[in-house]
């Protein structure tokens, strides 16, 4: 079944929500993940396998004192840690800047973070083992198949730059200007892994009662 990015964003959400993450934060992780979805990256499968991880043990809490040349994720999730990270970093650039990650699980999710920034003229690379992995500029997209997952093993470098990068062609590649375009044919995610974050979702609704529908959360006669 196709949904609208608004659709898979809002039930997203509320996954989140229902998963115990503050408000905000859980705005920024349904960006993550939906995006993800948008640009065919496993968004939904990938939230899917964290769930029982993140399941009411949300804690974005980062020392920021102790991120120099390198900052421990102590397998902390990025979609708890990675928005507070990479607002941290963005502040920090004067020119270039490269950090290493060490412990971090799930590098994929820092994808959506750092094109969010691309649109303000940051680049950036995702490098494992001196290789590139991923690199996100204001015009593409393009990522190792390795990095779509959530049990990644190794430290990683996010290396940031106001300056020009000659384009990457790796495993997938995404031209910038396509992903507006796909908005229009909708999302398609797996009916299973859907299912699962709906269910997910569904503790997010206040349950039917009669105090419930006296506060308008229910049906009933408007004019009772």
């Amino acid at each position: 079944m196709s949904y609208s990015y608004y659709e898979v964003y809002t039930n997203t959400q509320r996954a989140f929500s229902g998963l115990g993450f503050t408000y905000g934060s859980d705005e920024d992780a349904a960006f993550i993940t939906t995006w993800l979805e948008l640009c065919r990256l496993d968004g939904i499968r990938l939230l899917t396998l964290k769930i029982d991880e993140l399941d009411n043990s949300f804690n974005a809490y980062i020392d920021q004192s102790k991120i120099n040349s390198e900052f421990d994720c102590n397998n902390k999730s990025i979609l708890m840690i990675g928005p507070g990270l990479i607002d941290y970093l963005i502040s920090k650039i004067d020119n270039n800047l490269n950090v290493t990650l060490k412990n971090c699980c799930d590098p994929i999710f820092l994808v959506p973070l750092l094109y969010k920034y691309s649109k303000k003229n940051i680049n950036s690379q995702i490098i494992s083992n001196q290789k590139v992995v991923a690199q996100i500029t204001n015009k593409s997209i393009s990522i190792l198949k390795k990095l779509i997952s959530t049990n990644f093993e190794g430290n990683i470098d996010i290396f940031l730059t106001i300056n020009n990068m000659n384009e990457q062609s790796l495993e997938i590649n995404i031209k910038a200007s396509e992903i507006n375009k796909t908005l229009s044919n909708g999302i398609n995610p797996n009916k299973k892994h859907w299912d699962e974050i709906s269910k997910i979702a569904f503790r997010t609704f206040v349950p039917e009662s009669e105090e419930s529908r006296s506060k308008g959360a229910g049906g009933g006669d408007a004019n009772d």
